[in-house]
């Protein structure tokens, strides 16, 4: 994704951090694992400094870890065309990834890299998964595949029975809104088929599959997605309306989830500086990102942590 936030990019990210567990399917998916939706999703920073000439805070779409024993973080980028350079953003953020999570004994220095995928909301038969190849200087190299899930090879039906919720609100993506304007019938389809998308995820609360809160969350993402992409199709705009209606979230309730994952939000940032005052990051920049208290409790870990030693 460029810097600039788009309502897609937003969507995401707001699901992301609303609904964390639904992207449980989307990793078992792409990148073949077998997690349940019992496990934790942790997230983690997703800010970080790129040096091209000179900085540049950059911000993934996503930066996380599911349960707690799983040694890899997961990076999935949520693009909405191929522009050619999404694959060397996509080392980027993995490096800084990596970077961030390092651990050093003194004598050598591991750097985990994120298994990184990316969601195509719009693509074509060249767009396909990419291999990324790292060459060392000693001659060595390694390698890995970027998988990609595209929305274009899902129907809203199988986004449903495959448990794949996360993706429902860019489905709309598949849409000829150009065809669409100019067809009463089209829309009428579109207004049923999300009509009956609506029913499905009640009986979806009703049996426990998700709950109140997540459909919500998926309707208001809907929305936001459809109405970006109905801008300029006044006829389609008004189905959208007929059938979206403005769902919107209910913020006292993300209101208390924000309060309840505070400390989790505060040990990752006093994870993150300690990290940066380790490896000789400026007082300075790590003030453009943290605050002056975590700074000053992470130096404080780090001091107690180092006397601790000198005392054994």
């Amino acid at each position: 994704m460029s810097n600039s936030n788009t309502p897609y990019d937003d969507a995401f990210r707001t699901l992301l951090t609303d609904c964390s567990r639904l992207i449980i399917p989307i990793v078992n998916v792409m990148f073949g694992d077998n997690y349940t939706l019992d496990e934790i999703v942790s997230l983690f920073q997703n800010e970080f400094f790129i040096t091209e000439g000179g900085e540049e805070k950059r911000i993934t779409d996503s930066n996380f870890r599911i349960g707690n024993r799983s040694k890899y973080r997961y990076h999935i980028e949520c693009q909405s065309s191929s522009d050619g350079t999404i694959i060397v953003r996509i080392f980027e953020y993995a490096t800084q990834i990596a970077i961030s999570t390092a651990i050093s004994d003194g004598k050598s220095t591991r750097f985990d890299l994120p298994k990184s995928g990316i969601l195509y909301l719009r693509s074509n038969s060249n767009t396909k998964e990419h291999t990324i190849i790292v060459n060392a200087p000693n001659g060595k190299s390694l390698s890995y595949t970027v998988p990609v899930i595209r929305i274009a090879d899902y129907s809203l039906e199988q986004l449903l029975d495959e448990g794949l919720w996360f993706l429902i609100p860019f489905y709309f993506f598949n849409y000829n809104l150009d065809e669409m304007d100019n067809s009463d019938d089209m829309i009428n389809e579109m207004v049923e088929k999300y009509t009956t998308l609506w029913h499905k995820l009640d009986e979806y609360v009703e049996v426990g599959k998700i709950t109140e809160f997540e459909k919500s969350a998926i309707k208001a993402m809907c929305d936001k997605v459809a109405e970006a992409l109905s801008l300029k199709h006044a006829n389609v705009q008004k189905g959208v309306m007929r059938v979206m209606g403005g769902q919107v979230l209910d913020y006292e309730a993300k209101r208390i989830y924000r309060e309840a994952t505070e400390k989790t939000k505060k040990d990752d940032a006093l994870e993150a500086v300690q990290n940066m005052i380790s490896f000789g990051v400026s007082k300075e920049k790590i003030l453009t990102k943290y605050s002056q208290d975590i700074y000053e409790e992470a130096l404080r870990i780090l001091e107690s942590a180092s006397n601790e030693l000198k005392e054994m």
